[in-house]
């Protein structure tokens, strides 16, 4: 797909969120240069903040950092411990957020990361400035196939580290999902993937 020339869109922040595996970077970076956007991933602000504290200090942005290898192995731990780290990061969220919102000429931004939470954009009193949409992938296999393709060393992890870690992203894939829908916020498969740029651009208002 080729950039468009006189494309709009109406907000000025759009949140991309989902699970490890769904494929939420590739179509964010899609989006971004179709739109001729600035790309934040949220995981560079996490990686900020756990480089200015401490785990006395902030444990809930450290918690990954201690897992030792049988947690790795723990799907509902790792899975409790997404919504950790997403609601540690809901106010330094909030903070970029409301930076591109009132300062002027700020300039229009993509979010994309794991640690969004739907909450997020209910805290915004004008819904058109920030437009959020979340990415599931039903399928858990697809996501541990998923997970294995894109590699970053998780195919140096055991088969039970693998499918522990895939199982937990499926699990909080589908709660992100559940509170999405309760908050009214647009829910998208992952599947077919082919089609997900063009269903995103829909669901952004893009014209």
């Amino acid at each position: 797909m080729h950039p468009k020339q006189n494309r709009s869109h109406n907000w000025k922040v759009l949140l991309i969120g989902g699970s490890s595996g769904v494929g939420k970077t590739v179509v964010a970076r899609e989006l971004a240069n179709y739109l001729s956007l600035s790309l934040l991933l949220l995981d560079d602000v996490r990686l900020a903040l756990q480089q200015a504290t401490s785990n006395e200090t902030n444990p809930e942005l450290h918690v990954f950092l201690n897992y030792e290898t049988e947690q790795w192995r723990n799907s509902e731990s790792i899975y409790a411990d997404w919504i950790t780290v997403g609601q540690a990061m809901v106010k330094p969220l909030n903070a970029i957020i409301s930076h591109h919102i009132i300062v002027p000429d700020v300039g229009t931004i993509i979010i994309e990361g794991d640690g969004i939470l739907p909450i997020v954009s209910n805290y915004f009193l004008e819904p058109k400035d920030v437009c959020a949409v979340f990415i599931v992938e039903q399928n858990e296999k697809q996501l541990l196939h998923n997970l294995q393709s894109r590699g970053r060393g998780f195919n140096d992890w055991d088969k039970m580290e693998q499918e522990g870690f895939a199982h937990a992203s499926w699990l909080y894939g589908q709660w992100l999902a559940q509170e999405a829908n309760k908050l009214e916020i647009p829910v998208i498969n992952a599947q077919p993937q082919k089609t997900i740029l063009e269903r995103l651009l829909s669901i952004a208002g893009v014209q």
